[in-house]
């Protein structure tokens, strides 16, 4: 503060001492241009006076003088007339303004200058009338002589006398004088002379009556009194202007004095510091070394001479490298230190030392350079830190990490194994048991095996939540994203619990705000899995009253779009110190609560880690007796549909080819009636690849068997699968293993392969993919496996396995799974029907292909692109059309299939044209052409060549691959900016 004020104070001196400089000069310049100014009126005031004077003692004889009087009058008005017009001069200019600027002065000189040379024409004019007096005056006295000397009479020459003194006579003179001619003359010069007199006196008047003298002796004085001021005000300037030089050395002198003063006490504390830095060094714990630029040690503190074990005299003048460093030192590291080092770098490593006795030590160093005030190098200061005891414990850390993985690996296979162990004879069980069921018609026998059933299932329920809380504590759980309608979550729930809640006396109501056009992007069936978890709790633990389950949208975090279901009951509720541990693992609300109503307390802690995953939030309200409410909030991307898209076939050419569908699915559907129930079923985790969609048709005809080989090691299982195969009017047969099957499948063709996983000889992946691969046969296959790890299933997918089923499998679910993919069924015997309709042809059979068969194909024929889609008019996604053209490409497909099979060439032509429509708005030109060629066959009544039929059906399959790819690239792109966004707020 006191430096800072010192500065402004100096500032201001020097400030004002220029000002006064300045001040000064101005003065100086000023009282000169005053004094010029008065000398030069001083000296016109002389010359006017000295003219007036001299006027009086003018020789007028002398014609010398009189020049010399003239010239001085006229430079008398010269020189009036230049100081005037120089003082009105100065107005024009801004510096001689400032210094005289006296309106005044001027006006007073402007006086000066017109009486001076009213004064001057006075004095000249009086001085030519003394001329003219003189001259009349010497010729009346000539006259007067020459005629005194002429006239005899004295009276006219007393008369001549007396007329020449006094000027004028009363008396008359004589008639001789009035008749003289010289006479005459005489008065005439007497009367001029007496006029002269009479002027010369009023000019006298004139001249005396001038007020010059008085003018310039008023600007004489004003220019004394200026002179005076300019004095007074240099006098008080140079005072000034000596005090504050005084006062600005002063401050200068004094602020020098601080700073020496300063500067001692700075070097005084640099000195403590220095000390007390040494005595740092000196005691620190760490080592510290220090070396010249060569890297000869100088200088260590005794914390280095106690780590390494040397004496001060060991390690002066030598390098720290050539007493330290051993065999196990890292020598690629000293090279990198060293490489630093020469330049001038800093740097940090660990390295291995020995000590003096040979035991090696391990240290954290850090190397800096020091630099002169030239920033040339002048030494290296290194600190070293021993890092022995936390390289151990690292070593452990290690050892342990590595310990844990691999006891969490045998975690994770132990759980694979125990899965497969339980669900394996749970298999056995729970499907003897449904075998059993059906064929027992005494009702009591039957409830013991519904108990049986039950048993079976909450075992398998059990066992799923414990392997599903082992992959989210391993974070090995995956969500699937896919597009959804919450319909398909809310039905299965409604059908499911709606008779038990029923059977118990609780009423439930289901209230669904959200949009029936609304379109979902996320897991159906973890979500389903949450309000399963959710709403079983609520019947469990109501006894009566109401449970109600609502939906709505909503925005979660991040203002993303998202959905909230609120699961409320009446039931006996939480005690609210409860509340806060109610999601934790193992946990219930109340210790009796698992005597009296049984569960394991991991259901509440899977559903928070699942609604978490999803970037959501769970929270729960309860009180005692009154019930319970769960609210749940995921994050889920959201798109309003419009009204959905024409159907391929419309009119009554919808009907037609329903009737040519509904035949071929009379022929090879099963007879006894297949259920259609959609609730919850033990297959919502399995993984399956995209099947063509078409029409099913009606399941309640009697329809021709499937053939269908069973590949299991179990005989239980292979019994049960049979069995379920056999209620339904199918052909089964069985082989042990995968090498079995592939024998069996190159003797003979099967509509369906029930492939078991883990097999001898041959296991389940292995035998999908050769027949794949080396059979090329597009049979469908359904994989069977009691492990419910990702990786199982993804293999058998990547194998070409069509579908997944997880055991233990209930009937229920491989029922649907057989009409979910009969389409595919449907195609295989159509193309063996086709070929047995022309063997002696040798005819192609129109075939599909699976899905490593059509990446084989040549994909790159694929036409359908991002940048033709980008172009078409409307308001849908880019995904949404790419779903479009795949549905419609699959319903296409099969429809010509079944057409050309029985040989429809109305309808082929129907189909034909309405994919050309498709091709068209998609910009698939060789599509187009060849749909062109197919009408242009069937509109002359003419079955179009088979090969013709199979080029345009592989053309539809390698566009739907690539759409299939297009859409799974951009959903990935879409996970991965999801997640970008939100991992700021998860971490």
């Amino acid at each position: 503060m006191m430096k800072t004020l010192t500065h402004q104070l100096s500032w201001f001196f020097i400030a004002t001492i220029t000002s006064l400089a300045l001040y000064l000069a101005f003065i100086v310049t000023k009282s000169h241009q005053v004094e010029q100014y008065q000398r030069a009126y001083l000296s016109l005031s002389n010359n006017v006076i000295k003219a007036r004077e001299e006027l009086h003692y003018f020789n007028h004889q002398d014609h010398k003088a009189y020049d010399t009087y003239s010239l001085q009058l006229v430079e008398a008005e010269i020189k009036a007339n230049a100081l005037y017009n120089t003082l009105s001069k100065n107005q024009d200019n801004w510096l001689n303004r400032m210094v005289i600027s006296t309106d005044e002065v001027i006006d007073q000189a402007k006086a000066i200058n017109k009486n001076i040379s009213s004064f001057v024409t006075d004095l000249e004019t009086l001085l030519r009338l003394k001329v003219s007096n003189e001259y009349s005056t010497l010729t009346t006295s000539l006259l007067e002589e020459e005629l005194l000397d002429t006239l005899k009479s004295p009276e006219d020459k007393l008369y001549v006398s007396e007329l020449t003194l006094k000027g004028a006579l009363v008396s008359l003179p004589s008639p001789t004088l009035q008749g003289n001619t010289t006479f005459q003359s005489l008065q005439n010069y007497i009367s001029f002379r007496e006029r002269i007199k009479a002027e010369s006196k009023n000019k006298e008047k004139d001249i005396m009556t001038n007020g010059v003298k008085e003018d310039l002796a008023k600007q004489n004085s004003y220019w004394l009194e200026e002179a005076k001021t300019i004095k007074l005000h240099a006098f008080i300037t140079m005072l000034l202007f000596a005090l504050s030089i005084a006062a600005y050395f002063y401050l200068q002198l004094r602020e020098r004095l601080l700073q020496t003063l300063d500067i001692q006490h700075k070097l005084s504390a640099s000195e403590k510091e220095k000390s007390t830095l040494a005595l740092v060094a000196e005691h620190a714990q760490d080592a510290i070394v220090m070396t010249d630029k060569e890297g000869y040690t100088t200088w260590v503190n005794n914390s280095f001479l106690s780590l390494s074990g040397y004496s001060f005299d060991d390690v002066i003048g030598k390098k720290p490298g050539d007493i330290l460093q051993g065999e196990n030192t890292n020598q690629a590291e000293v090279a990198r230190i060293s490489e630093a080092l020469k330049q001038g770098h800093s740097i940090e490593s660990e390295l291995i030392n020995y000590h003096k006795n040979g035991t090696p030590y391990w240290i954290d160093i850090a190397i800096n350079p020091t630099f002169d005030i030239h920033g040339n190098l002048q030494s290296f200061i290194a600190v070293e830190r021993d890092s022995t005891k936390r390289k151990a414990l690292e070593q452990d850390l290690a050892s342990a990490a590595k310990q844990a993985e691999v006891s969490n690996q045998a975690k994770s296979t132990f759980l694979a194994t125990m899965s497969h162990e339980l669900r394996t004879p749970l298999n056995g069980i729970l499907g003897m048991a449904q075998i059993i069921e059906s064929n027992i018609q005494d009702p009591e026998n039957h409830k013991q095996i519904e108990v049986l059933l039950e048993s079976g299932e909450h075992l398998l329920s059990l066992l799923n939540d414990i392997l599903d809380f082992s992959k989210i504590e391993e974070n090995k759980l995956e969500l699937e994203c896919t597009k959804f309608q919450f319909n398909d979550v809310i039905n299965p729930i409604a059908h499911t619990y709606q008779q038990i809640c029923t059977s118990k006396g609780l009423e439930l109501v289901i209230k669904n705000e959200l949009s029936p056009n609304a379109t979902f992007n996320g897991d159906k069936s973890r979500i389903r899995q949450i309000i399963f978890n959710l709403i079983s709790n609520a019947v469990k633990f109501t006894h009566q009253g109401t449970i109600s389950l609502s939906f709505k949208h909503t925005l979660a975090a991040n203002n993303q779009q998202g959905a909230t279901i609120v699961v409320k009951d009446s039931g006996i509720g939480i005690r609210q110190e409860r509340l806060a541990n109610i999601f934790d693992p193992f946990t219930q609300a109340e210790s009796s609560t698992t005597r009296q109503y049984g569960g394991t307390g991991l259901g509440l802690a899977i559903v928070k880690q699942l609604v978490e995953i999803m970037n959501g939030h769970i929270s729960v309200n309860s009180e005692l007796g009154k019930g319970t409410e769960f609210k749940v909030t995921i994050a889920l991307d959201t798109s309003i549909e419009k009204a959905s898209t024409q159907p391929l076939i419309s009119g009554n050419t919808t009907a037609l080819a329903d009737r040519h569908i509904s035949a071929l699915c009379e022929a090879i559907t099963p007879q006894k009636h297949a259920t259609t129930d959609t609730a919850q079923h033990n297959t919502e985790d399995t993984h399956q690849r995209r099947e063509p969609q078409v029409s099913s048709a009606d399941n309640n005809q009697h329809q021709k068997a499937l053939k269908i080989l069973i590949v299991e090691d179990n005989k239980i299982n292979a019994l049960v699968a049979k069995t379920f195969c056999q209620r339904q009017g199918y052909q089964a047969s069985v082989a042990e293993n995968g090498q079995v099957a592939l024998e069996r499948l190159k003797e003979e063709s099967f509509d369906l392969v029930l492939m078991d996983n883990h097999m001898p000889v041959m296991d389940g992946v292995s035998a999908t993919q050769a027949i794949r691969q080396e059979l090329k046969l597009p049979t469908v296959i359904f994989a069977c496996t009691a492990d419910i790890f990702q990786e199982a299933h993804d293999n058998f997918i990547q194998a070409g396995a069509n579908f997944v089923l997880t055991k233990p499998i209930q009937e229920k679910g491989f029922i649907e799974a057989i009409n979910q993919h009969l389409p595919a069924i449907m195609e295989n015997q159509s193309r063996l029907h086709i070929t047995a309709l022309q063997p002696d042809f040798n005819v192609i059979a129109l075939t599909r292909h699976t899905q490593a068969a059509i990446t084989e194909l040549a994909v790159t024929e694929a036409e359908i692109n991002i940048s033709d889609l980008q172009k078409i008019d409307g308001n849908k996604s880019i995904n949404e059309y790419l779903h479009i053209f795949i549905d419609s490409a699959e319903e296409g497909i099969n429809s010509l299939i079944i057409a050309y099979g029985d040989q429809n060439i109305e309808m082929i032509h129907f189909f034909a044209q309405s994919i050309s429509e498709l091709a068209d708005n998609y910009s698939i030109p060789r599509l187009i052409n060849l749909t062109a060629e197919i009408q242009q066959q069937t509109g002359q009544n003419h079955l179009p060549k088979i090969h013709l039929m199979q080029q345009f059906i592989n053309l539809l399959e390698v566009n739907i691959h690539q759409s299939s790819r297009l859409i799974d690239s951009k959903e990935r792109q879409q996970s991965s900016d999801n997640k970008s966004v939100n991992s700021p707020q998860q971490s």
